[in-house]
């Protein structure tokens, strides 16, 4: 179902590194008559249409005026030449959904990155701009360049199936989003956004403490720094909507209401489906197991809410405490980067674990 699209993703000039998405016009018609009459790209994407040359060019000369599509010239930017075009379409408005297709004008333009590129620009426009939900595509399975391309891109296999005696893959890619329904409540805890004017004070109470700071990046400060380092609404953020950003939530005892510590999560990458998670807590309330709790609470947010194939989480190697939370939930020590760090005046041993997805899901049962 197509239906118009906003302005936020009509006709866009979007500059890479080896790149230019730019609107097409009638004249890439002749670029794009190579591209149209090329056999080894027919093949690969097992096209069967034919066009005329003036076709091709009545469809050129429209794609810019077009409010139910989006339709972009790739150029090389060493060659100022037209590379190929990427195009989103089947806008679905009620889902939030789009479909992907990108052609390149022919081999002499493969294996040289500029798909690669186009595809990820195109992905993160129709995403981060845009703001769709899902992009879909449909490959040939026996097309596994293309098929690392889009892996590489952040797409995932849904399904497979079988069309006029071809086995196509289904592919999608959705947009990183993690919007909890605040609190999160575990048996004893409850975890929530940070509130700057309520949190600051308790915030410094344990932040403040050189024991505390010993192994992470900050430094004690003062409650007027903490209130400083609280009104960058960054360092606030309770809501994940793309790569890059920074989840932050304090972790309250159910009990008594006390703020006992805080929580970061870390959304690296989309295409590799990494979160980190960070922690800190208050020294008088260890040993009852709160540190574990939250965390947990905080992974499962990660992989059932995020979507995140793996979490890992970094630390010092004579911080073994946070060591013994992490091992608890699971996590792998996957590496150590000896003397790797130079940290607080010192070269320092870092340590990094990590748990998959269905590592996860297999010890919650």
């Amino acid at each position: 179902m197509n239906q118009p699209v906003t302005g936020r993703w009509r006709t866009p000039v979007i500059v890479g590194e080896r790149v230019t998405l730019r609107p097409i016009t009638v004249a890439d018609a002749g670029a794009m008559w190579e591209e149209v009459t090329d056999p080894e790209g027919h093949d690969l994407t097992a096209t069967t249409a034919t066009f005329t040359r003036d076709q091709v060019e009545a469809w050129c000369a429209v794609r810019e005026s077009q409010d139910d599509r989006l339709d972009l010239a790739i150029v090389d930017r060493e060659t100022g030449e037209y590379a190929g075009e990427v195009v989103l379409n089947e806008h679905d408005a009620e889902t939030g959904s789009a479909n992907f297709r990108i052609a390149l004008r022919g081999p002499a333009w493969w294996g040289r990155g500029l798909g690669s590129e186009a595809t990820r620009l195109v992905v993160d426009h129709g995403l981060r701009t845009v703001g769709l939900e899902r992009i879909t595509l449909g490959v040939l399975a026996r097309n596994p360049r293309a098929r690392r391309v889009y892996e590489k891109a952040g797409f995932r296999t849904t399904q497979t199936y079988v069309e006029d005696g071809e086995d196509w893959v289904e592919m999608e890619v959705r947009r990183s989003r993690l919007d909890p329904d605040y609190p999160v409540l575990t048996e004893r805890l409850l975890l929530r956004p940070v509130d700057p004017a309520r949190d600051a004070k308790a915030m410094h109470s344990y932040r403040s403490r050189d024991d505390v700071c010993r192994y992470v990046p900050f430094e004690p400060g003062t409650l007027d720094q903490m209130a400083e380092r609280l009104a960058d609404p960054e360092r606030t953020r309770s809501v994940i909507d793309a790569e890059g950003q920074v989840l932050a939530l304090v972790v309250e005892r159910r009990d008594t209401g006390e703020v006992i510590g805080d929580l970061v999560l870390f959304w690296h990458s989309a295409a590799d489906g990494h979160a980190e998670i960070g922690y800190v807590f208050h020294p008088d309330q260890a040993g009852h197991g709160f540190a574990t709790e939250a965390t947990a609470a905080l992974v499962g947010l990660a992989f059932e809410e995020l979507g995140a194939h793996r979490v890992s989480a970094r630390m010092d190697e004579r911080n073994t405490a946070s060591a013994a939370v992490v091992g608890r939930l699971g996590m792998r020590l996957e590496a150590t980067y000896v003397e790797g760090e130079w940290f607080k005046g010192e070269w320092t041993t870092l340590l990094v674990f990590g748990l998959l997805r269905h590592e996860w899901e297999s010890r919650r049962g």
